[in-house]
């Protein structure tokens, strides 16, 4: 899609020299699924705490390295505590702390709407993102929203407040995806290119 390369030529443009990984903190486990089918094809392999590979699986899944994604929703990070679907608290910790990673270019999120979700989800989740861009100005952060206008959040509100706060909201989750694998694969090559040039 010439959209989607266009919008990520010019976000990798503006990252520093050391910013080159996704970092994926999904709520729901089939877009973790997702984003490792579409970003396979464009980044290459990515460590998981759900891996569709097993030699992908990460030692600890509270500690990101390269690209990869997380799934919120497994059992170890719900045990106790109510679902990241509803609870953000966890995932906006890592939002800020990812945030914070000199090497972190694209933080991805979903957001997902519906009775059996979080019932504020922008007053919940919009303060760490405001701090993520506080910390890295020159981060993107890229989401998708899955719901409708009947939905008790009304998706358009949703959207409205994310993309007022600077995330960039795309159609879906694998749209998304593909926007920030286009980013990461460019500042590679980018990287590549300078490394050759010394």
């Amino acid at each position: 899609n010439t959209g989607v390369q266009a919008a990520a030529a010019a976000l990798a443009r503006n990252k520093t020299g050391k910013q080159k990984y996704l970092r994926g903190l999904f709520s729901g486990g089939t877009f973790v699924s997702e984003a490792q089918i579409v970003l396979n094809a464009i980044t290459g392999p990515l460590a998981s705490n759900a891996p569709l590979d097993k030699k992908y699986k990460l030692t600890d899944s509270l500690r990101l390295k390269g690209n990869c994604v997380i799934d919120l929703g497994e059992d170890e990070f719900t045990v106790g505590r109510p679902h990241p679907m509803i609870d953000f608290s966890l995932r906006n910790k890592l939002i800020v702390s990812q945030a914070g990673d000199p090497e972190t270019a694209v933080i991805l999120l979903d957001v997902v709407l519906g009775y059996g979700a979080n019932m504020q989800p922008l007053a919940d989740i919009l303060p760490s993102i405001r701090e993520a861009f506080r910390v890295n100005k020159t981060l993107t952060i890229a989401a998708s929203v899955t719901g409708t206008e009947s939905d008790p959040q009304v998706r358009s509100r949703v959207v409205e407040g994310l993309r007022k706060a600077g995330v960039i909201v795309m159609p879906s989750n694998a749209s998304a995806c593909r926007l920030a694998g286009a980013i990461v694969k460019r500042l590679k090559m980018a990287g590549k290119c300078a490394m050759e040039s010394k």
